[in-house]
């Protein structure tokens, strides 16, 4: 989940996940996890791209395996695929969820305050790379400079809400989840995924 995370433990942990994967039937849990049939396994839309779960593992639409950390979120996902889609859509802060401990410190830092510090004075930047990213104006009544609605995964979407600086305040990022997002994902795929959109809102700068 860090830059200092070697890349044998997501490797380690990645084949341990898809020798579970191997054994578990999604017949009847493509609704439930958003998935799409294929001839040779599933697959799952992740950031608005296909990722396809084969005998061999997980590939993109060009064939790759994706990035370890997002290999992990994937196969988190699958492996928790919930007997029925849970009815919780309130959004909550990261930090609300049990078992978030000490990554309440990294999604803080890393995942918010890399916004903040990105994107202070930088509204319209940001409004363009969330495009990028396919994200929707939620019709919802938020007192916000900018709010905006991502579907990294089909049953877990993230909430943006930025507010830049201004004379009485600085800014403030904050990225919600919704209730029901624990049932799909733990704590720390939680904090991987909000990181890889945090990484993907980067980029998506350096481009224009």
């Amino acid at each position: 989940m860090t830059r200092n995370t070697p890349v044998s433990v997501y490797e380690t942990t990645y084949h341990h996940y898809l020798e579970q994967l191997q054994a578990r039937p999604f017949a009847g849990k493509t609704d439930v996890l958003g998935l799409v049939e294929a001839p040779d396994g599933v697959e799952v839309p992740y950031f608005g791209r296909p990722v396809r779960l084969t005998s061999a593992g997980l590939i993109d639409e060009t064939g790759a395996r994706p990035d370890f950390p997002d290999c992990v979120v994937i196969c988190r996902y699958l492996l928790m695929a919930p007997a029925f889609e849970p009815s919780q859509t309130r959004w909550v802060a990261y930090r609300d969820f049990p078992d978030t401990g000490p990554l309440t410190v990294f999604w803080s830092d890393t995942v918010e305050g890399t916004l903040v510090r990105t994107y202070t004075g930088r509204v319209a930047d940001l409004a363009r790379a969330c495009a990028d990213l396919g994200a929707s104006t939620p019709e919802m009544s938020i007192n916000c400079d900018l709010c905006r609605r991502f579907a990294p995964l089909p049953k877990v979407p993230l909430l943006l809400i930025f507010n830049d600086a201004d004379d009485d305040f600085p800014a403030s990022a904050s990225l919600l989840f919704e209730k029901r997002a624990s049932t799909y994902l733990d704590a720390e795929s939680q904090a991987i995924l909000g990181h890889q959109l945090c990484r993907r809102l980067i980029a998506a700068l350096e481009i224009h």
